[in-house]
């Protein structure tokens, strides 16, 4: 009688993180080609790809659903192009920890500022966030969190809805660091001149 093994084998692993990496390459370079494509068309395949990567989060995460946490962490672990397709999409991970991954896209930018954001709760798409650092009080967050912070949850985290931003009480409000100030422009009147 022939003893049980795995299936997969280390050389199997091996070959297919080789493999993985190459379709990775080839699939970089094809984003490259798309983007040298006439503006029409690159708008129609990148929506392609869009509605493509919405199906595949859609069911991944619902398939992670399905799945007991052991058993989502025993795939992962299993071979690295599931644990590559688990992390690109968030299967088996809290909404928290999805949400404050997709975030991480804009940190670099608050941090050269001086700041940070943490995720405080997520409840049904809702994401309350917290802002920290410089930028605690500052009088750009509000600008900085609509632009930066929700369009990175919105590529990042497919159940978000809101964006909540829980207040600091002790924050005091000041102009960014660097000395750069926001203006208000606003149409200049005849009233406006000076006599």
């Amino acid at each position: 009688m022939r003893e049980p093994h795995d299936a997969t084998t280390t050389s199997d692993v091996t070959d297919d993180t080789r493999q993985l990496g190459a379709l990775l390459d080839r699939f970089e370079g094809l984003l490259d080609a798309v983007d040298a494509m006439a503006p029409a068309d690159r708008e129609l395949v990148v929506e392609l790809l869009d509605r493509v990567d919405d199906l595949h989060r859609l069911a991944l995460l619902r398939l992670g659903q399905q799945l007991s946490p052991a058993r989502v962490e025993d795939l992962r672990d299993a071979h690295p192009a599931i644990a590559w397709l688990w992390d690109a999409y968030g299967v088996g991970l809290d909404d928290r920890t999805v949400a404050a991954r997709a975030i991480d896209a804009v940190r670099p930018y608050l941090e050269s500022h001086g700041g940070d954001v943490e995720v405080v709760a997520v409840d049904d798409g809702a994401v309350t966030v917290r802002m920290q650092g410089a930028c605690r009080g500052c009088t750009s967050s509000a600008i900085t969190l609509q632009e930066g912070v929700e369009e990175a949850l919105r590529a990042g985290y497919p159940d978000f809805r809101q964006l909540v931003v829980q207040d600091d009480p002790d924050a005091e409000a000041h102009p960014p660091p660097g000395g750069e100030v926001l203006l208000q422009i606003r149409r200049w009147d005849e009233g406006d001149r000076a006599s």
